[in-house]
Order: C-alpha cells, then sequence, then structure tokens
C-alpha cells in the first residue's frame, strides 16, 4: 500500500516543560493537526501485524537559498540539521491508528530525505509474515 501525503515533513520534538505545564512545540503539534485532517476519511482498517515502512521525505527548500542552489540541491538527498529518525517519528505517531494499531509493530524501517521544491511524504507499508 502507496500512500502519498501532501504536507511538509516536520520532525518530532520533545515536550518542553515549564513551571505550569507541558507541551510540544507549536510546528510539530499543527504538524500532527494536518496529518488528522489528512487521514481523517481513511477507511483501511488498522493491522495488528508486523509491517516493514518505507518512508520518503521530500523536504521543503529553504526560501533564503538562490534560485540556482535551488535548482542544484532539488531531488538530491537532504542534507539539513534535522535527523531522519525524528521525521519518522513524527509520522509514524501521526499514522497511528490509522494503518495500524501501534508505531511497536514497525518491526523494520527504510527512511529517505530529499530536497523538493513540492514538500511532501511518500509512504508505502507492507505486513510481514511472522512465520
Amino acid at each position: 500500500m502507496k500512500v502519498i501525503f501532501d504536507i511538509a515533513p516536520v520532525v518530532a520534538s520533545r515536550p518542553r516543560v515549564t513551571r505550569w505545564s507541558t507541551f510540544f512545540p507549536k510546528k510539530y503539534t499543527q504538524f500532527k493537526e494536518d496529518m488528522t485532517e489528512l487521514t481523517k476519511d481513511i477507511t483501511f482498517v488498522p493491522t495488528d501485524k508486523l509491517i516493514y515502512a518505507q518512508i520518503t521525505f521530500y523536504v521543503a527548500i529553504p526560501k533564503s537559498w538562490s534560485k540556482k542552489k535551488k535548482a542544484a540541491k532539488d531531488g538530491k538527498f537532504c542534507d539539513n540539521n534535522a535527523d531522519i529518525d525524528n521525521y519518522c517519528k513524527a509520522i509514524l505517531d501521526s499514522l497511528e491508528g490509522v494503518y495500524f494499531e501501534n508505531d511497536k509493530q514497525v518491526a523494520m524501517i527504510r527512511a529517505m530525505k530529499y530536497y523538493s521544491v513540492t514538500p511532501r511524504i511518500e509512504y508505502i507499508q507492507t505486513e510481514l509474515d511472522n512465520e
């Protein structure tokens, strides 16, 4: 099963703790809300089997870059400071309860990140035979 989410990838961040409350940063909270909106109409029955997830992140090219640099980096591997495992955590947390019951079911993962003028996330899920 292959799904393309037309949303800019965002890294999962740690919760911020204050004297009065604990909260997640606005960018990550907005990403989770947007993913909920994108997946609300999906009628897929979440699997309870182990899965292999293939995730490709197409990260937005920074607006501050020159046109020449944007053209050179489009479609190339992304070398920003964000860790790929944090991108994975954000999308897997958002898809929990939609395509699988719990993200602990992910037994194998393959993730890549590229720069792109059209940011999106491509997600492919394959059930693993546990025999």
